[in-house]
């Protein structure tokens, strides 16, 4: 019983170990992983659905809307004669 108890101590500082000194994902893996989590949403529910599709769909409804006064400036200047 006591080797069974040594085991299961070295066991769980071994696993604490390697979740301690795991890295952050970075917001490029996040993205991917989102984007593919999306599709296969897409995919499954609609199946006569293209991958080329979903892709499509989901990459225009995980990114952020633009801005539209930073596409079409408004020009405040007047004109000289």
């Amino acid at each position: 019983m006591m080797r069974f108890l040594k085991a299961v101590a070295c066991g769980s500082l071994m696993l604490g170990a390697q979740t301690v000194g795991a890295r952050p994902e970075s917001p490029a893996v996040i993205a991917k992983h989102q984007l593919s989590e999306c599709m296969a949403k897409r995919m499954s529910a609609n199946r006569n659905l293209s991958y080329n599709d979903a892709l499509r769909e989901c990459k225009e409804r995980l990114q952020p809307p633009k801005d539209l006064a930073s596409i079409n400036p408004i020009e405040t200047a007047t004109k000289g004669h």
